[in-house]
């Protein structure tokens, strides 16, 4: 009798996003009204330059120098015409004031410290199957200085040809001290021309590929001191990627 070949089941999409989800399209305007009132109408000023480069469709990866929780929807909030889909850490599905945030935004958590499959697929879901734009730490935690990344963001665009760009934020290391002293934090945010990859890269080839994007981003950050290991620009090149015209 002959072996029944077993067929493999199609894969449901892995999260509902913006784009196909009406409850979710509701949830994150309600979420956008609710940071305005809270965040830069009364305890932030937000000065930002460059958003235009943000590309309007097409797969497309928004990568910022983590400093404060304020960061993402601070870097995201500012792009009106496309949503941003971040990706955060899962430890922040343990603390009730943010795991709302990331349920009803629909974010994706990701596990710190090894190879997250499931975050993995759904970063490509959202790439290939939607106009939202992912949001990315390249370092995977706040630094108070640009350190090392990781070259989960350089796989990615490499296997969607997403465009990147880069978004420089300074000033929100200083929000906690200046909320308690009743302060407006200014804050100053960067926006890059868009980049991308001049070629097909090899797994060897993505730590040369994610330094590169450091630098560029780097350059856009205005206060010189939190760029940490990618102070000297003039170390940077561009043999992997290139700026789209």
């Amino acid at each position: 009798m002959s072996e029944q070949v077993r067929v493999p089941q199609r894969v449901a999409p892995i999260q509902l996003t913006g784009d196909n989800s009406p409850r979710t399209r509701l949830a994150r305007r309600f979420m956008r009204m609710l940071g305005a009132a809270l965040l830069w109408r009364t305890t932030v000023k937000v000065t930002y330059h460059g958003i235009q480069n943000v590309p309007r469709q097409g797969p497309t990866i928004l990568l910022f120098n983590h400093l404060s929780q304020l960061d993402p929807p601070l870097v995201g909030g500012m792009i009106t015409f496309r949503d941003p889909t971040p990706i955060g850490k899962e430890e922040l599905l343990h603390n009730p004031l943010t795991a709302w945030m990331i349920h009803f935004w629909q974010a994706i958590p990701i596990k710190r410290g090894e190879m997250d499959l499931q975050a993995m697929r759904r970063a490509l879901y959202v790439l290939e199957h939607t106009n939202d734009i992912l949001l990315i730490a390249p370092e995977g935690h706040r630094c108070k200085a640009l350190s090392e990344p990781k070259e989960g963001f350089v796989m990615l665009a490499a296997k969607t040809n997403a465009q990147m760009v880069v978004a420089g934020i300074s000033g929100t290391q200083h929000f906690r001290r200046n909320l308690l002293r009743l302060r407006r934090t200014h804050v100053t945010i960067n926006y890059s021309r868009p980049i991308r990859l001049k070629r097909k890269v090899t797994r060897q080839e993505y730590r040369a590929v994610a330094d590169e994007v450091m630098y560029y981003l780097a350059a856009h950050i205005a206060e010189p001191e939190l760029r940490g290991l990618y102070s000297d620009l003039s170390k940077a090149t561009m043999n992997y990627i290139e700026v789209i015209e």
